[in-house]
């Protein structure tokens, strides 16, 4: 997979020494007055033809002109591509892709597009399915090699680190004997051998940890909080994906089983996926009362592609088009930080945009209001900015992020779903008395301190528009 980790992590590294079919059907878009090819033309001419697919024989400078036509076709600021740049200078399709992009800045002076990536579409169905072969830890870092700290943000349960009793906040400190600011660390933070590592915690004597492969859970912890007001339920959700959808469903039950009053949804470290799961957990949130008729996003294209614009509901049943429960509220909190991005923005955006009051809880939020829908092309799949999202108020500007209404730290010091992480109650304290606790973005806290970073790959974090199957 290219682009596995952040691109601030990549300084350590260097000093530490769906189907194979396309997704979408934008390769049959007219190339418009650009002088380029129409994408259709190119599609599966590939370098190393994959056995038993669509593909033909052909060459890099083939799969480079595909790309070329596909971006000036469908990505949302095709115009402001650099005329300048020759694709001859590129050793590979991937890496003259990854240039193919607009370099505008938001009003913040970031990079409006920050979301522009391949990888192996192998991979990229791997990442969707559910199936992880890793160690099982979300891992966050701060600083730069060799003086920097690497710890668990979270562990998968019935992972191999679970199984071996890691723990949230548990700090790495050696890897095969090697002190870990100028170990290698590529084969911990994203294996792709099943081979044994010996592994160092918080300082102690190393123990041995084999990657494997296991089900990975995206929402986990539900449970209800007795307060003085009222009965909140609690749940933690870290991506969309299609299995998902089960298990939402599943969590609202039992909560509305449970008489909750008020919800926290622990969206920390989610950063997206599919748009149709946002809109059936947003629904399953606000109910039909609130919901019935209104939008939930309305996606808008380019201008060449302007007959796609789509109004996106508020979904009210499944996939198998069974009907979603519902908690009916009026007020939700949600637990985010800089690693909230793209789909869960979205179910932010739309809530508010049907007079649901969201309150959030921690940081800013990454500040990803665009989409995709992932195109394959001889074994390698893309993601270009297609689409850009408002809510049923016309509202999308939120390139810089959400605001939260209280800042509060990441508490690592305490288990995700702790009434006592400094998240959760700085929330709970939130919904009692109307004002943020001052000290609820405490920098003494581990992995609280501004500058830890959540180190995943690209392809969670995301909106992935895709037609929800019946």
């Amino acid at each position: 997979m290219r682009k596995i980790i952040s691109l601030s992590l990549l300084s350590i590294l260097a000093a530490c020494g769906g189907g194979g079919g396309n997704s979408g059907d934008s390769t049959t878009t007219p190339p418009g007055n650009s002088g380029f090819p129409p994408s259709s033309t190119l599609a599966n001419l590939c370098a190393n033809p994959r056995a038993n697919t669509s593909d033909r024989q052909g060459t890099v400078e083939n799969e480079k002109s595909y790309l070329r036509s596909f971006v000036d076709e469908t990505y949302l600021w095709y115009a402001d591509i650099p005329s300048n740049i020759v694709a001859a200078n590129y050793a590979t399709p991937q890496l003259y892709f990854d240039v193919l992009k607009t370099n505008a800045k938001t009003n913040s002076g970031a990079s409006v597009d920050q979301f522009h990536w391949s990888q192996t579409t192998a991979s990229w169905n791997a990442s969707s399915s559910g199936i992880a072969q890793d160690y099982g830890i979300k891992w966050m870092v701060k600083g730069t090699a060799p003086s920097f700290i690497l710890l668990a943000a979270d562990v998968a349960p019935g992972s191999p680190a679970a199984l071996a009793g890691i723990k949230r906040g548990d700090v790495i400190t050696s890897i095969d004997g090697v002190p870990v600011g100028i170990a290698d660390l590529s084969e911990i933070l994203s294996p792709t051998k099943v081979v044994a590592h010996q592994l160092g915690f918080n300082g102690a004597a190393e123990i041995s940890l084999t990657p494997a492969t296991y089900s990975t859970s995206t929402v986990l912890n539900v449970k209800t909080i007795p307060t003085a007001f009222g009965t909140v339920g609690y749940f933690t959700f870290d991506t969309h994906i299609a299995k998902s959808e089960a298990e939402l469903i599943a969590a609202i039950k039992q909560l509305k089983a449970a008489n909750v009053t008020d919800l926290v949804i622990d969206l920390r470290y989610n950063g997206g996926g599919l748009l149709y799961v946002a809109s059936q957990l947003a629904y399953m949130i606000a109910g039909p009362t609130t919901t019935n008729g209104q939008i939930f996003e309305k996606l808008t294209y380019n201008d060449k592609l302007a007959a796609k614009n789509t109004v996106y509901p508020f979904y009210a049943v499944t996939t198998a088009n069974e009907q979603l429960p519902y908690l009916g509220l009026k007020r939700v909190t949600l637990l985010v930080t800089r690693n909230t991005a793209s789909a869960s923005e979205s179910i932010i955006n739309s809530l508010r945009g049907v007079d649901v009051a969201v309150d959030l809880i921690g940081d800013l939020t990454r500040g990803k209001p665009y989409g995709f829908v992932p195109q394959d092309n001889c074994s390698y799949t893309y993601f270009a900015i297609q689409f850009k999202g408002v809510n049923q108020k016309g509202f999308g500007d939120y390139a810089d992020g959400f605001s939260p209404t209280c800042k509060a730290s990441d508490d690592v010091t305490h288990l995700r779903g702790d009434a006592n992480e400094t998240m959760l109650k700085t929330a709970l304290s939130y919904r009692q008395t109307g004002l943020c606790p001052a000290n609820s973005a405490g920098a003494n806290v581990l992995g609280a301190e501004p500058g830890y970073e959540l180190i995943r790959p690209a392809s969670q974090e995301m909106r992935i528009l895709a037609a929800m199957p019946h």
